[in-house]
């Protein structure tokens, strides 16, 4: 990052991917402008590691869970952007509530191909909805009732867990609202 002397500071993030650098650059020059030096206000961005949730990792009957939000196409791409490389499994969870937006066509904009070859675990309350739009494109995946049934079936030492908004609350509180 440039701060508005021309000086160059190394952004070390503990959130990964592009949106969060973007988020952390557009914080540091509010504070510049709040009279909250850069490098203040750079020790505490970096501290960030979890969102309202976002990004949260709990441990979940031995498997370690890492939560992404994802509201939006653009945000399903930012997640599936930085999930842990494969073989990491992975739990997709869609509902359509007012708060989601009932509408669910949007999940056409996705490119999900880059899920292939890893195991994916389909929930929510739009899941056919979501099973359909894998299937187009080649992802095989196994429906399941939730994030216990998820972990149970990954057998794996961690499960990376993108949902969007009503579906990521559920899982939250089903995980004891972690943050």
């Amino acid at each position: 990052m440039i701060d508005p002397t021309g000086k160059s500071w190394p952004l070390d993030l503990i959130l990964p991917g592009r949106a969060n650098r973007s988020n952390a650059v557009v914080a540091l020059a509010v504070a510049d402008v709040f009279g909250v030096g850069v490098s203040q206000a750079m020790g505490a961005v970096e501290q960030v590691r979890s969102v309202a949730g976002r990004y949260t990792q709990i441990e979940r009957r031995g498997c370690a869970l890492r939560l992404l939000l994802a509201k939006n196409p653009a945000g399903w791409l930012e997640a599936l952007d930085v999930l842990a490389p494969p073989p990491a499994p992975v739990l997709l969870a869609v509902n359509a509530q007012v708060p989601d937006g009932r509408d669910t066509s949007w999940l056409w904009d996705v490119d999900y191909r880059r899920l292939r070859g890893r195991q994916v675990f389909v929930t929510g309350e739009r899941k056919t909805d979501l099973a359909v739009r894998l299937e187009a494109d080649e992802v095989a995946f196994r429906v399941v009732g939730g994030v216990d049934e998820a972990v149970a079936a990954a057998r794996s030492p961690s499960l990376e867990v993108i949902a969007n908004y009503t579906a990521f609350q559920q899982i939250r509180t089903v995980l004891g609202r972690t943050d």
